[in-house]
Parts: structure tokens; sequence; C-alpha cells
């Protein structure tokens, strides 16, 4: 076989040449180099040097400097500067000399620019890279935008049994839409407001090079369309919500982000010794989630001014003071609290929502699971939970407080269905049934009697249409019946929820005149018909009340009439009531929805009150014998008889 012996090289050949002629120019030996000079011996590398660092402003020239490059054993005969790094790219007035310049690029935060130079010496060698780093900073005068995120810690609850919340395992999460602000480090005055985005992110434009500190408001505000304004603080008056700052502060020429983490304050053991910061941001991200559902469906709502009153001691509630609108929210860290209870912090929202958007006839008063309550009532805290699941994604409702020794919670799920022929049972009187129901018309999960899935639009079509104009009530009544009309190819399927929560389907309407499930243990004369027909001039008619089912807002206590005047004029309305120890009746009277009568003075009876009607319109009247249906107990409760007259 034949072999094949790799090839001489040239520098082999000219070694060999070199033999064969004994040597250049008489020599009789050679020597090796990294590089040849003219007059032979080895070439030192040169020595690059690109100068110090510096820091500038845009709109400087920058002069670069490789003077003090060197070659020890010769002279550096050239230069080959670049940029290696950072942005933006400039442009050098040459590569390759000593000192090229360039313009400082205008910049928003401070930028770092690497260049690099390589130096070659009079014999051909050239230098290791030296490099240079050139800061620039905006120029006095003018903005930089500073930009962060903004956490708080949510406290979740414990994941065994009726454990309440879990203090210590927070969770940071992204806190929403909520205020920032850049304040002057030394005066504290604001420089600049902004609001955090979907992932809590911020950004605000601030002048360059002024020393400033971040600090974070307990406050939703939007202007334009869509637009809302909610803050958190502690108490109704006033206009001062909560804040958190920013440890420390910083040039706002400064890069990176300013990042702030809300802390709970609270210990594992589930003591606060000062303040509870991420508590105001907690309640207010669970508001900004309940807003989100509505912009789902109407993407340019104006939401009313709210003010979450986060250090009161008054139970979870929406109410309307002074002029403005208001969530109350438990704080005692010893009792209760309610800022990282979800779902009743968007059930108060959604009292919020109904009230502004719809129309809540809700009279008010506690309620509990197993409660037969007056029929308004039981809509709006049905409504209220069945919202908080459908804002939340999530059925299960949970209250967390402290029994004297441990965290703990209740819980109940609003998928549901109450049982029959039991405390809590299924009634057109029940908020379980109500929720129960709203949530199967809303959810996408099947289950017994479940075919539905409608999405929160379409209940949200009839919350601000039918359910906000009719002359009934506002009730489970009123809302089915709106539903069924605006969905005739799902009556069916509403129909056997509905059927489903003891409440009768057939000819089911606002008045609820076809409704033939009565109560256990409430008197029938108290609970049904629900709406009794009176005329004007047709002389009294007499309704029976009871306490049955308990005080003021339960079922039985507060009766409704209903008259449509033929012609138009003034009406008398008379109502007496056969309470032996104190009667002392009350009225109201209203057109869908609105107030347009209220008697509700002290004995002696009977309570009169004259009213100018329309013809052809239909007016509801509430009355009842404040024994019963008052919200304090005012002498002997009982079953009675009310008496009323209208001429």
């Amino acid at each position: 076989m034949r072999k094949y012996s790799r090839g001489l090289t040239l520098a082999g050949i000219a070694a060999l040449l070199l033999s064969a002629c004994g040597g250049g120019g008489g020599g009789g030996g050679s020597s090796s180099s990294s590089s040849s000079s003219s007059g032979g011996g080895s070439n030192v590398a040169p020595i690059a040097s690109a100068g110090t660092n510096q820091t500038v402003t845009s709109g400087v020239t920058v002069t670069l400097n490789g003077t003090a490059s060197s070659d020890p054993d010769g002279s550096v005969a050239g230069y080959a500067w670049s940029q290696t790094s950072g942005a933006p790219t400039v442009t050098l007035s040459s590569g390759t000399t000593s000192q090229p310049t360039f313009p400082a690029p205008t910049v928003t935060t401070a930028a770092t620019l690497t260049f690099s130079l390589v130096v070659t010496d009079n014999r051909g060698a050239t230098s290791p890279a030296a490099s240079v780093n050139v800061t620039v900073n905006p120029a006095a005068g003018s903005n930089v935008n500073v930009t962060g995120a903004v956490t708080f810690a949510r406290v979740p609850f414990a994941a065994t049994g009726n454990r309440g919340l879990d203090y210590a395992n927070p969770v940071q999460r992204p806190a929403r839409g909520v205020t920032v602000r850049a304040k002057d480090a030394g005066t504290q005055a604001v420089l600049a407001t902004g609001s955090t985005d979907e992932t809590g992110n911020y950004t605000l434009s601030v002048a360059s090079n002024t020393t400033i500190a971040i600090e974070v408001v307990a406050r939703l505000q939007r202007t334009g369309t869509p637009s809302w304004d909610v803050r958190a603080q502690d108490g109704i008056s006033g206009n001062s919500p909560y804040t958190y700052a920013l440890a420390g502060s910083f040039n706002s020429s400064a890069g990176g982000s300013h990042n702030v983490a809300i802390p709970t304050g609270i210990s594992a053991a589930g003591v606060a010794p000062g303040a509870r910061p991420s508590g105001p941001f907690a309640a207010l991200d669970t508001i900004y989630q309940g807003m989100q559902t509505i912009l789902g469906v109407a993407p340019n709502t104006i939401f009313p001014a709210l003010i979450v009153d986060w250090g009161s001691q008054a139970d979870g509630t929406f109410f309307t003071a002074g002029g403005g609108q208001h969530i109350a929210l438990l704080s005692d860290l010893t009792k209760d609290t309610d800022e990282f209870d979800q779902h009743v912090v968007a059930h108060e929202f959604g009292h919020y929502i109904e009230h502004n958007f719809s129309r809540a006839d809700n009279i008010g008063g506690a309620h509990g699971l197993g409660d037969m309550l007056d029929i308004r009532v039981a809509f709006g805290e049905g409504f209220g939970y069945a919202f908080a699941a459908m804002v939340l994604n999530d059925p299960i409702a949970r209250d967390s407080y402290f029994d004297g020794t441990l965290q703990r919670s209740g819980s109940f799920n609003v998928e549901t269905n109450p049982p029959t022929g039991s405390d809590d049972q299924a009634c057109w009187c029940s908020e379980s049934s109500v929720w129960s129901l709203l949530w199967d018309l809303y959810d996408a999960n099947a289950d017994a009697n479940d075919t539905l899935a409608l999405g929160f639009g379409p209940l949200w079509s009839v919350l601000i249409g039918a359910q906000k104009d009719t002359p009934a009530f506002t009730s489970v009544f009123s809302f089915v019946s709106a539903l069924k009309a605006a969905r005739p190819a799902d009556a069916a399927a509403i129909d056997t929820l509905v059927a489903a929560q003891q409440i009768t389907t057939a000819g089911i309407d606002a008045f609820a005149t076809t409704e033939s499930h009565f109560v256990p243990g409430v008197s029938p004369l108290a609970s049904l018909p629900l709406y009794t027909n009176i005329s004007v001039g047709a002389g009294p008619v007499t309704i029976a009340t009871t306490d049955d089912a308990g005080h003021h807002n339960k079922l039985g206590t507060h009766r409704y009439f209903r008259f449509t005047p033929t012609s138009p004029g003034t009406v008398n309305i008379s109502v007496s009531s056969s309470n032996p120890s104190n009667p002392d009746p009350d009225f109201r009277v209203f057109r869908a929805g609105t107030p347009v009568l209220n008697e509700e003075d002290p004995p002696p009876q009977p309570e009169t009150g004259s009213l100018t009607v329309a013809a052809n319109t239909t007016y509801v009247l509430d009355v009842y014998d404040c024994a019963n249906g008052c919200d304090t107990v005012q002498g002997t409760a009982g079953d009675f008889s009310l008496t009323v007259t209208i001429n």
C-alpha cells in the first residue's frame, strides 16, 4: 500500500533553504521570536491604554484617550477603537486615532457604554485589548423614567380543616392599579404620580439627577373612560389613604428597578406589634379584580368614588353616608379581620355594584345560613356572595376569625343547593337559594340540574335593565322572570334550576303572583301572597304580620301591597295595627324602587299620609308594625294584623 507523508510547510521549506545556504548572511546559527525586525532580535508586543472611566451628561463631546499606550521596544504605530457593549451605539469621529470623539447620546436613564482599544507597534505586533467605560447621565433639566414593581403580602388560608389565616406563609402578589408617587427626598414634595399596571409595574417621569423617594398609596384611581377612585383609609371622613414608603432614597438617574415589596407586619404567630402595611392593599386588590369583572362586559363603566374604611370595628358592610359610599372592613387582629378574606370584600363590593348599576331594595340587617328572609334581603345578600364567587372564580366562600386561641374560618359552597326539609332549606326567601341559582346560571361546571353556562354578560344585562326598572321589589322573582324573557331559548333550563330551589316556575313574574311554596314554621297568612292587591277607594284590606322567622328583615315582618291608580290625583293612606301592647304601624310607598312617601311616626295610630299619584302607574306599599319590622326591637313582637285603607 502506498503511504503518504505530510507535506512540508512554507516555514519548513525556508528552514531547509537556510540550512543549505549555511544560514543567512554567513551566520552559523538561527533564532526565533514572535516578530522579526529588520535589524534581527525579538519584538515585544505593545501595551494598550484606553484611559480612565468617565461620567458625562447627554450632549457633551466625549474624548477617548489612548495616548498612554506604549511599546517597550519600539513605538505605537496604529490604534483600533470599537464599542463593545452598552446602548445606544455611538459613532466615533475616527476609529484609528489616539483620541477619537463622539457626542454623548440622549438618554432618559443612566447608560454605560464600553469601548475597546487595540494598538499596533512599528513592527506589526498587536496588543491585548484594553477597555474603558463611559457612563452617560441625562442632561440637567431633562426627565428620566424611574421604574419598578410593587407587590403586597397576601396571607392565605391554612390548608388544613377549618383553620384560618396562615400568617407564617404570606405570598407576595402584584399590587394592581395602585397609586405610586415620586417625592423629593428632602422637601417631600410630590414630583410625579402614576399607577401600577396589571403586573404591578410602574413608570414615573422625574427630573434627572434628583434625589427621590418612592411612596405607594392605597388608592385605585383612573380618569377618563372607564374611571374609578377607590381609596383605603382609617375612617370615612377626610382624604388620607394609607401609604407605604420604599426605604431610603436614590438618584433619579440611577439605573435599575426600584421595587417595593409591602409586608404584612404580622408575625407567624399572628401578632402585629406595629403597622400592618399590606392590609389595605390586599382589600383594594380584591376590589380591583371586581372592577375587572364588570369591565369585561361593560368596558366604559364609570365607577362612583368609594372609600374602604379599614380600621373600622364595624362588621363588613356597604353603606352610604355624608354623600359618599363606603365599605367598612373589620380590622381587629385579636378578633376578626377582613382584609385577607376575599369573599367578604368582594361580597361587599357586590352590594356597591348592585346599588350603583342595578337596584338594591335590600333593607339590610343581620342574616345568616338558614334564615328565612325578606325577599329583598334574600336577593341582595345572595347576589353579593354569588358575585364574589364570580369575581374570584371560586365558589368556596371563606371567612376567617380569631377565637381567642387559634385562627379559624367558616366556609360554604355557593354551588351547593340548600336541601329541602331542613333549617337552611331551599326557598324564595333564602339567600342560599339565590346565590346557588345565580352561580349555576353563570358557571361552566355542569352538575345536578345545571346545563347552563351563561357567563356574566347575560346576568349583567338583566341587572342593569329589567331588574333596575321593575315596579316590584328586587327579588329572585323579578330577576328570574326578566332573564327568562331575555333568553326564551334557555327558559326550560332556567326553570329546572329555579324549581330545584322550591320556587314555582309556571307563570313566574316579578310580583310572584303564582308562587305556591309555603315556608315551614312561618304562618302561611304572613308569607303568601307576597303582594296583596288593593284598590283606591275600595275599602280596608287586612293582612297578617309575624315574627315567626325573626325580627326586622325576616320573612313575615314586612308585608307588601300594590295598587295602580286609574286616574291622577292625591291619595290618602291609613295603616293600623292589632298589636295589643304598643301598636306602632309604619309604612313606605315606592314607585319602581324609589321611595315616594315615608311615614314612620311614633304612636298613636293609625299611621297616615298623602301622596300625589300618576294614572296607570304601579305603586308598592311596605307596611309593618315596629315591634316586628323596625331595625331595633320596639315593644313586644308577635303575630298581629295590619289594616290598610287607600282613599
